[in-house]
């Protein structure tokens, strides 16, 4: 398993000597399209996503998605879109489930249109049960352009999908890519761009929101016709990224590098952070804050506020789906260290993670294991806890900005917080007898300022403004 930024050096090389940027087609870089699966690759986390439902269910999903866009084009204009997942309905109301992303935002900003994606079939029957309904569930759309690119691509002959991959491969190694995957990552990108426009088009919105890299096809869409694009931070986005191009990009390529207008980052820290980024160097990074954060933070002033109790430890571990095996033993040990009474909570990741894996923990009454679709979102049980762990989780800076202590265990993955360690916003354990003296040894979290900094306040407001469209509460202000 190589580090994130032993991967970015290495795509930065190559792409220094290789030029991938300059393999350029229908006005687009096609290396934009295959940087990211190419750096993943190289790391070698070995993640899976957990299996989706049949045949069946796809062709279910399909034709229910399709009368969704029909339904859209005889509808009328959108002020705005926002492109989600079935992954983000994490918290249960008694209206329904709440989109962690972008359902703020929806209900004090009218006139948007809410659009889906179903990324984990463990949250595809929440989506009926939506607080905010799904105006259009893509499915149609990947699947129609997954076809349409193998019966009938873009630029059939052209050379530069054999050339990006020889160039690739003399990189990185034989085998990273061939031209039929270059081919059809790019006629599949095609195909979604044609889609999207249709949609677009039609529905004339002044902006489109996503909640995570990597959407080329809507943002190309997007921006050929005029609409602002939104990308809003998704987890740990740092320089090092396979999605976060060096500003070196700006000068290699010779099309289109797909990059977002805006990309809304949580805090100061992250600005700071991608500083030498492409992005930066367009000056198209704000910090935005993140609906969530600021949703659990008033749940986190009255646990603190509340009477202290003399009960267990409260202990979050999030897992992320790597590294399981030296994770289940490294917590195997720990417990069996004479520690202070803890209740310990291992959260799985939604999309990675088995919950059979982590079995053999359960057998200690101290301990519960959330399967990933557990009903308590994972910012509400950082907020009821009094510390949290994990390896390299966005929730270590989820629990800064909520003022909780975070400690990163030191197994194969870690090394992407030490940034963090190595400025004392997180503590380190590389054995399982430091942990227990750490948690023996707990402290209160981090100050307001250092939570503000992980973590802007005012998201609704930041966020219409990045997109130039005004909300009731910032006209109000006005």
């Amino acid at each position: 398993m190589l580090t994130e930024n032993e991967v970015a050096q290495q795509l930065a090389d190559a792409e220094a000597s290789q030029e991938l940027f300059s393999f350029t087609l229908g006005g687009v870089s096609l290396w934009r399209l295959l940087r990211a699966p190419v750096g993943h690759s190289l790391q070698g986390l070995g993640l899976q996503s957990q299996p989706q439902g049949g045949r069946l269910w796809l062709i279910s999903r399909g034709l229910r998605s399709l009368l969704g866009i029909l339904r859209l084009l005889l509808g009328g204009r959108r002020l705005f879109i926002v492109k989600s997942y079935s992954s983000a309905l994490r918290a249960l109301k008694a209206d329904g489930y709440v989109d962690v992303y972008f359902d703020k935002f929806l209900e004090q900003v009218p006139g948007g249109s809410k659009w889906s994606f179903c990324n984990s079939s463990a949250f595809a029957e929440r989506e009926a049960r939506a607080r905010i309904r799904i105006d259009l569930d893509v499915t149609f759309i990947q699947i129609a352009s997954a076809i349409l690119a193998i019966f009938f691509p873009f630029y059939r002959s052209a050379s530069e999908h054999a050339q990006l991959a020889s160039a690739a491969n003399r990189a990185f190694g034989a085998g990273t890519l061939d031209s039929g995957q270059v081919r059809k990552a790019y006629s599949k990108f095609r195909w979604q761009v044609w889609f999207y426009s249709l949609l677009l088009g039609r529905l004339r919105p002044g902006a489109v929101f996503v909640a995570d890299t990597g959407e080329y096809s809507l943002m190309r869409a997007a921006q050929l016709k005029g609409i602002r694009f939104v990308e809003l931070q998704h987890g740990i986005f740092s320089p090092d990224h396979p999605d976060a191009l060096p500003a070196a990009a700006l000068t290699q390529a010779r099309g289109d590098l797909l990059l977002p207008d805006v990309l809304a980052v949580y805090g100061q820290y992250w600005l700071d952070c991608l500083s030498t980024s492409a992005l930066a160097s367009l000056g198209r990074i704000v910090p935005c804050g993140c609906a969530a954060i600021e949703e659990y933070r008033s749940l986190r002033a009255a646990v603190q506020d509340s009477v202290p109790t003399a009960g267990p430890l409260r202990v979050l571990l999030t897992a992320q789906g790597f590294s399981v095996a030296e994770l289940v033993r490294f917590i195997q040990e720990f417990l069996l260290h004479r520690v202070r009474p803890i209740e310990l909570n291992i959260k799985l990741h939604p999309i990675y993670d088995d919950a059979a894996l982590y079995a053999i923990l359960a057998s200690d009454e101290r301990v519960h294991i959330l399967e990933s679709a557990h009903n308590m979102p994972t910012h509400q049980l950082i907020a009821e806890s009094d510390i949290h762990l994990s390896i390299s989780s966005a929730c270590h800076y989820d629990a800064l900005a909520l003022g909780i202590p975070t400690i990163v265990l030191g197994l194969p993955g870690h090394e992407l917080m030490r940034p963090l360690v190595a400025m004392g916003a997180a503590r380190f354990a590389d054995l399982p007898a430091t942990l227990a003296a750490q948690l023996e040894a707990i402290e209160t979290g981090p100050s307001i300022d250092a939570s503000e900094y992980f973590c802007s306040h005012g998201f609704v407001e930041n966020l219409s403004r990045s997109a130039s469209i005004c909300s009731p509460s910032s006209s109000s202000q006005g």
